[in-house]
């Protein structure tokens, strides 16, 4: 009497393959890496709108404290670093500025006013906005 040996027989088996699943892996690894890198470039913009937003919001204020006191005293508001401090702290960067103003110009009984808001990126870029008014007579 004989006794069948028993067998498995590999090719009948449903499964995958380690081959296809180092494949699958290796696809999946490569979506998820672009998905990473995408979304810190979105974080990166993101700060960076933030603080263009930021700089331009100071210049504004600057440009209306100007606007508000008049033709006549605009020369002398914008050197009070009471009224125009050098240095604003907003969302924990630190945003310099600097105003001008430019009598007659861009004609006769006018000032023009530029405020500058400059401040240094995580990566140390330098980056500003400039805003300008005219105020006349």
């Amino acid at each position: 009497m004989g006794i069948k040996e028993k067998t498995a027989d590999f090719r009948e088996e449903d499964g995958f393959t380690l081959l296809e699943l180092l494949v699958a892996l290796a696809i999946l690894s490569v979506g998820l890496l672009g998905t990473a890198v995408l979304t810190t470039g979105i974080i990166r913009g993101n700060f960076f709108s933030k603080n263009i937003t930021s700089a331009t919001a100071v210049a504004q204020t600057t440009i209306e404290g100007a606007q508000r006191v008049g033709y006549t005293a605009v020369n002398t508001y914008v050197t009070d670093s009471s009224k125009v401090p050098s240095t604003v702290s907003m969302g924990g960067v630190s945003f310099s500025q600097s105003a001008s103003v430019t009598n007659n110009s861009p004609a006769s009984n006018m000032k023009t006013i530029s405020i500058t808001v400059s401040w240094n990126e995580a990566n140390n870029a330098a980056r500003s906005v400039t805003l300008q008014t005219i105020l006349s007579q």
